[in-house]
């Protein structure tokens, strides 16, 4: 009887810890720090995505004049790099980095830059169009940059992951009949055959649809943070949505709480609401701990920049 006691005992004691850390990255953000992000005056800032190289991080960014509001994007659009020795910024601008480049695949636009390092080459994904994402690469975070000649996946938001034997995973979406759907590829390497998953069938539940997806790996599955952007997991459209997988193929829900609003609550005790809070991005530490969550935010007045929130080493619920 008392072994039956203890092993109970456990068993409850093992319930309790598995729901106390179901939880979704919103229960670790911390308020963010206002006199830190990355701020351009001028200058609409979007995109963000941040890799650090000894003891600098790097902030690779989409920006475009401000006169020509959001949607100057689609014309405008070219990718910078900034820099800071804190990982919450505040991030000083450095250089231009891609540009369009007329007659080639990313004429149209250089847009939604995600920096990993596969190896010893410091990899830029970013796409053209919505359904043009390509590539450049370098020996060195500052270059210079090498593009391929074509678009390596006709989807867009790409959000790569550099697997511990050197292959890649890049979840994104494509909008199909006018439905966001996720999909994903796989290569050998960053610069091998980009393979669709699935057949390119959505990869979420419930045909949930999404824009801006931002992934890491921790507790042995694929965890994806993302814009929710008919607002059918969180009912409320482009909030923050969070799932997991552990094929990445299969996504399933980790709650339907709403990570993210377009409420931004500061360190001084003061909140901002903005028109538009969306390109969610996540910064694991050595460990895999989420320590910072950077979002783009946009102003009723059409002003935008990086807001950055401290995150407190968020692990995710691992899932079977």
């Amino acid at each position: 009887m008392k072994i039956f006691r203890i092993l109970l005992l456990q068993s409850v004691l093992s319930l309790i810890f598995v729901s106390a850390r179901a939880q979704t990255l919103k229960d670790a953000i911390q308020p963010a720090i206002k006199s830190a992000g990355f701020k351009m005056e001028g200058y609409i800032l979007w995109c963000p995505s941040v890799i650090k190289v000894g003891d600098t991080y790097h902030l690779f960014a989409s920006r475009w004049p401000e006169q020509y509001g959001l949607g100057g994007w689609t014309t405008y659009s070219e990718i910078v790099r900034a820099t800071s020795k804190n990982l919450y910024g505040p991030y000083t601008f450095q250089e231009v980095v891609i540009q369009k480049r007329p007659g080639q695949w990313d004429k149209e636009r250089a847009h939604n830059p995600k920096i990993v390092k596969a190896g010893n080459k410091y990899v830029l994904y970013y796409i053209s169009t919505a359904n043009k994402t390509g590539y450049a690469w370098a020996d060195n975070i500052i270059g210079p940059w090498n593009r391929i000649d074509a678009e390596a996946m006709p989807f867009s938001n790409p959000a790569p992951l550099v697997k511990s034997d050197g292959s890649i995973y890049v979840f994104g979406r494509k909008s199909i009949n006018n439905i966001r759907v996720a999909q994903a590829y796989t290569a050998p390497a960053f610069d091998g055959k980009y393979t669709l998953l699935n057949g390119g069938n959505n990869l979420l539940p419930d045909s949930c649809q999404l824009e801006d997806p931002t992934i890491w790996w921790a507790q042995n599955q694929y965890n994806v943070l993302l814009s929710d952007f008919a607002g059918k997991l969180t009912g409320i459209s482009k909030n923050g949505g969070q799932y997991y997988s552990v094929d990445g193929v299969h996504y399933k829900t980790v709650s339907k709480e709403s990570v993210y609003t377009k409420t931004v609550t500061y360190d001084d005790g003061t909140t901002q609401t903005f028109k538009r809070r969306e390109r969610p991005f996540v910064y694991p530490n050595e460990k895999g701990e989420i320590t910072a969550f950077f979002s783009a935010c946009l102003t009723e007045q059409g002003q935008s920049w990086i807001v950055v929130n401290p995150v407190k080493n968020y692990v995710p619920p691992k899932f079977k």
